[in-house]
């Protein structure tokens, strides 16, 4: 038998009468419920993490897919597209960045110095 902990959660009242419906109508306890409940939440982040969408498919090709997202997988979404991993820039400001990066600057006073710190050895 697997290893298995204990969880106190608390629910919100519809909340515990839905999972005390599901589990009666399903003719499991709560215990499964929940651990059926998280690992479709699991699944549905990884995907949301990968840019991928949530739906339910019709049974006929003629049939309406419906997207579906809770407040967390909302936030998850949110935040992965908060941090492109491409920056696209008009053409003359590409110019400068590309000359800067050519020909860069001379280091200032203040990196000069931090650089000699960096280069002693710490106690």
């Amino acid at each position: 038998m697997p290893q298995t902990e204990r969880l106190q959660a608390s629910l919100p009242t519809i909340a515990m009468r839905e999972l005390t419906r599901l589990s009666e109508e399903l003719g499991v306890d709560k215990s499964a419920v929940v651990q059926e409940a998280l690992s479709l939440f699991w699944k549905a982040a990884s995907e949301v993490k990968q840019g991928a969408k949530l739906a339910f498919l019709p049974p006929t090709p003629q049939g309406t897919i419906r997207e579906f997202s809770t407040p967390l997988l909302t936030h998850m979404e949110q935040a992965a597209n908060m941090d492109p991993a491409e920056i696209v820039l008009p053409d003359a400001d590409f110019d400068k960045v590309a000359a800067r990066l050519e020909a860069p600057a001379d280091p200032t006073p203040a990196l000069r110095a931090l650089a000699r710190k960096r280069r002693r050895p710490q106690p």
